[in-house]
């Protein structure tokens, strides 16, 4: 009589045992780790991590000091100073993405409206040349709203108060840092976490399908396992 496999499903308990148990070199974590912040541009994280761990990031860091002092600047704000850094030490990068040399020439606008400068915000806009074919409508409905800004005595108050936000400042910060990852053919900070958290779940996917019980990963954000 053939024996029959074993269909018993582990516990939570043995199961997350088993996960420690698991030969995972933390050599490769850190690694995971400091590329990261190479490539965010968070130059004295990346240096404290790698003194602590011995780490040694697998892509450039040649540019990383001129881009962290730019994104920086973008961060607190200083659009106009960021964008003329960008013109010379990542020259064609404003000329080839119009999207990006937009969105710093509105986060200039916007910091003017921040420090009260209501009238040089409006000058500087109508400065803007958003008749060009490579300006889309939604950029012309964008600055639109930022103007909107004008119009109520505390700005924050405005459905488009959000712009005011530092959440602002962080996305043009990186908007500019995956700009200039893309042009030099590097992958995005989250590229390779994000490779391992879809690869956990296709594979949580494939073992449903095929009516496997397991214990999932229901949150990939917390790892918290649970019985499929």
């Amino acid at each position: 009589m053939s024996e029959q496999p074993n269909n018993k499903v582990p516990s939570l308990a043995e199961w997350t045992k088993s996960l420690q148990q698991f030969p995972l070199q933390q050599e490769y974590i850190n690694k995971l780790i400091v590329n990261y912040f190479v490539r965010a541009g968070y130059k004295e994280a990346a240096e404290a991590f790698m003194q602590e761990s011995n780490a040694k990031p697998t892509i450039d860091l040649q540019s990383l000091d001129t881009r962290a002092q730019i994104v920086e600047l973008i961060r607190n704000g200083n659009a106009l100073e960021a964008a003329h850094l960008i013109e010379k030490f990542f020259p064609g990068v404003l000329g080839a993405d119009h999207l990006l040399k937009f969105q710093l020439l509105r986060l200039h606008v916007i910091e003017l409206i921040r420090t009260g400068c209501l009238e040089g915000a409006l000058l500087f806009a109508q400065t803007l040349p958003f008749d060009g074919a490579e300006h889309t409508p939604e950029m012309r409905d964008e600055i639109e709203r930022t103007l909107m800004l004008l119009i109520f005595e505390y700005p924050l108050t405005c459905p488009f108060g959000a712009l005011l936000e530092q959440s602002h400042r962080d996305k043009v910060a990186r908007t500019f840092s995956e700009t200039v990852l893309k042009r030099t053919n590097d992958r995005l900070p989250l590229a390779e976490v994000d490779h391992l958290f879809k690869l956990v779940l296709w594979c949580q996917e494939e073992l449903t399908k095929g009516k496997v019980q397991f214990i999932k990963m229901k949150n990939i954000a917390t790892a918290l396992l649970e019985l499929e």
